[in-house]
């Protein structure tokens, strides 16, 4: 079985995503973040850019525009707190 990702991208108007995924990509400001299970805790800003989510249950990647924000990882589960993710 492989591990998974809980992940939620929210914005001030709605919860865009919440599932479990493989893997997550964000733009921070200095470049691009990957996060896989197991990853160490921490706290990002994040710039504007894409971010990616390569779906664990149906083997699909989805692309959301963001509009900065921040990142915070723990204990497999990644929230993505953002002003405004729209689906790419």
């Amino acid at each position: 079985m492989t591990r998974s990702l809980l992940v939620e991208v929210v914005t001030p108007e709605m919860t865009v995503f919440s599932g479990e995924v493989e893997s997550l990509v964000v733009t921070a400001p200095d470049g691009e973040v990957g996060v896989f299970p197991l990853h160490a805790p921490m706290i990002a800003r994040l710039g504007e850019g894409k971010l990616r989510l390569k779906r664990a249950d149906i083997n699909k990647t989805e692309s959301y525009t963001t509009e900065g924000g921040y990142l915070q990882v723990a204990e497999d589960k990644a929230i993505v707190l953002t002003d405004a993710a729209v689906a790419a």
